[in-house]
């Protein structure tokens, strides 16, 4: 995928890069491809054209001395668009879905679990389970337009947000302005609940509208929560994205596709006593292997050594324990 590399290749040697970068968790755009260029459906409309889409913002840290187009530095930020139409279907027959499976948050392909809802310190949400930024990935629920991110006096070429904001063959780049953006409830499982910072409920019923604001200025956190004692399991919510501003004759931007958001109530947390062998070793063991038998007499196999904790030139490890592995040794090969 061109994601102007060519020219971030020079931003970098200027030494143009940002020292902190200011990306959120997503951004509300506009698909600009028509026609598509690649792939099954190549040639045809793009359903997606001058449609409203929820992206997600994949982001790296910047790794200094890594070459421009390595796998751990922002010169790949990119991103992943969720509220998205799709095409499926033979290509004789092409049915336009508003919605596909990857239109999931946290997205199926990570395999990752729903977000956890838990207890906050926020006043207003006192007593109540809620969605709030963690280790989770995908947790970052600031939502801004790509508009935020084209800001070239702020964000010089070769900064982390202009590689987002030029990512996809720079095919998000079309401004929001002019549109008035409402997020539209489609569903949601009972007991979920759709709040903001400054108020518990903003979307109730599916058809119920919030008003983002004027395009290119969105700058929302949505707040996902339910009541303390609300039973374990998962809950959803299913969104799009409305231009309402038809003042005056303007045509509106499309229509987002339908996207999903994940949550759960998680069990209380149960804590177990592993039995474990803790090993003291020296630090460095260069040379040597550890290795395992059930007794002296052997077999003797290969034992990965884990991450331990270390005291000066020794440390310790923690191997679980059980029959197959009662005595350790360390040997030169």
């Amino acid at each position: 995928m061109n994601r102007k590399l060519i020219p971030l290749v020079a931003a970098l040697a200027a030494g143009l890069t940002a020292a902190t970068a200011e990306t959120v968790g997503f951004y509300i755009g506009l698909d600009s491809r028509n026609p598509l260029a690649s792939g099954v459906y190549a040639g045809r409309n793009n359903p997606n054209f001058n449609r409203l889409t929820f992206l997600y913002a994949h982001t790296y840290e910047y790794v200094p001395g890594l070459a421009p187009a390595g796998a751990n530095t922002f010169a790949v930020n990119h991103y992943h668009p969720i509220g998205a139409y799709t095409l499926t279907g033979p290509t004789n027959a092409v049915v336009i879905n508003p919605t596909s499976s990857n239109n999931r948050i946290p997205e199926i392909s990570s395999k990752q679990p729903p977000f956890t809802l838990a207890p906050t310190t926020n006043a207003l949400y006192a007593g109540k389970l809620v969605h709030s930024r963690s280790d989770e990935h995908y947790s970052d629920m600031r939502w801004r337009a790509t508009d935020d991110l084209n800001q070239p006096s702020k964000y010089g070429p070769g900064s982390p947000e202009w590689v987002l904001f030029y990512s996809s063959a720079g095919t998000r780049t079309n401004s929001l302005a002019g549109g008035i953006i409402a997020l539209e409830l489609v569903t949601k499982t009972e007991g979920l609940n759709i709040g903001s910072g400054q108020t518990l409920r903003i979307l109730t019923n599916p058809g119920d509208r919030f008003s983002l604001g004027v395009g290119p200025a969105i700058n929302f956190s949505p707040v996902f929560w339910v009541e303390g004692d609300a039973a374990v399991g998962t809950y959803s919510a299913s969104f799009k994205l409305v231009d309402t501003n038809t003042e005056g004759g303007r045509t509106a931007f499309l229509e987002s596709g339908i996207f999903h958001l994940d949550f759960k109530v998680a069990p209380a947390p149960a804590l177990a006593i592993a039995p474990a062998v803790h090993l003291t070793l020296p630090l460095v063991t260069a040379g040597y292997v550890l290795e395992g038998a059930p007794s002296l007499e052997g077999p003797w196999t290969p034992v990965k050594l884990p991450l331990g904790t270390h005291s000066g030139d020794q440390q310790t490890v923690a191997l679980p324990a059980g029959p197959a592995v009662q005595v350790f040794r360390m040997r030169k090969p």
